[in-house]
């Protein structure tokens, strides 16, 4: 299982890069992102307790014992995907949306050094130099430059909040609740997730215009790619993973964002953005092949 470890870890991260196409195209019928946020974790969360319900039925003797502090300490760390959204869309109100993804992808060095920090262990030089390259491939990938326009300080704090949030869920997947099976560690993380959620946005459910079926709609679709799968697959294989790999590999988040909204939206993509997708995914591939070949080359020798 390990070797697929890199794979599934990038398919998470693939998947948060396809929600922004999803959120715009929500916004084309009108609902607001409260209604569309509340909905996408209240599914999700719901998706995740039936999962994990039919995991226990089809193996009644897999259930580890656990205390219930332990079980609130995961469900706590589950905020810290609430968070994310919720910073990330305020940031968007008052920033472009490339500065906004700029900033959240500042989670690529933060997850690294909360990791080290963490662990007392330091990243590779190949790991560093990788987070190099991932962020200057994040401003191109971004189309950043040339910036034209005064920008809002709130609005950069904001999106920096945000990346602070999906580094510590990067870390949280794959260093909290370790003792319990992924998909329920998956399903209490979302408990967290949707309280922060509802805390913050629930109000917005109340408004007299909001399309409810719309809502549920979008937010079922945001709820498998935000939530459900990258959750899953973060709570399985981000363990197994070295330190820093886990971080370069969930910047495929913006890669994938700029497809989907060329698949799905039309909208252009320059060469300058083309050069920095490339950058990042070479960084990825760098990260994960070369200590595999370097071990390789040893074992031969």
């Amino acid at each position: 299982m390990k070797r697929y470890a890199a794979l599934f870890v990038g398919l998470g991260a693939v998947s948060y890069g396809i929600p922004a196409s999803i959120f715009k195209l929500a916004h084309r019928e009108a609902v607001g992102n409260g209604p569309l946020l509340v909905w996408t974790f209240l599914l999700a969360c719901v998706a995740l307790h039936v999962l994990e319900a039919g995991r226990r039925r089809l193996q009644p003797g897999t259930v580890p014992t656990t205390t219930a502090k332990e079980k609130w300490q995961v469900i706590a760390a589950g905020t810290a995907s609430g968070f994310t959204n919720t910073f990330y869309i305020l940031a968007l109100n008052r920033v472009p949306v490339a500065v906004a993804a700029v900033m959240i992808m500042q989670s690529v060095w933060l997850s690294i050094v909360i990791g080290a920090l963490v662990k007392r262990q330091w990243p590779s030089r190949l790991q560093l130099i990788s987070v190099v390259v991932v962020l200057a491939g994040t401003v191109l990938a971004a189309g950043l430059l040339p910036i034209t326009a005064p920008l809002s300080l709130l609005g950069i704090g904001l999106g920096f909040m945000s990346g602070l949030s999906y580094a510590l869920t990067i870390q949280f997947t794959g260093n909290v609740g370790r003792q319990f099976n992924p998909l329920d560690k998956a399903r209490l993380m979302s408990i967290g997730a949707l309280l922060l959620i509802v805390l913050v946005w629930g109000v917005t459910l109340f408004n007299g215009h909001v399309d409810q079926l719309a809502a549920i709609k979008w937010g079922s679709l945001v709820a498998f790619f935000s939530m459900i799968f990258p959750l899953i697959a973060y709570s399985i294989y981000m363990p197994k993973l070295a330190l820093g790999v886990g971080p370069i590999l969930s910047s495929l988040e913006l890669p994938a964002s700029i497809l989907f909204a060329f698949i799905l939206l039309g909208e252009t993509v320059d060469w300058l953005q083309l050069v920095g997708v490339v950058l990042i995914l070479g960084a990825v591939t760098l990260s994960n092949l070369l200590p595999t070949m370097k071990r390789r080359w040893q074992d031969g020798h």
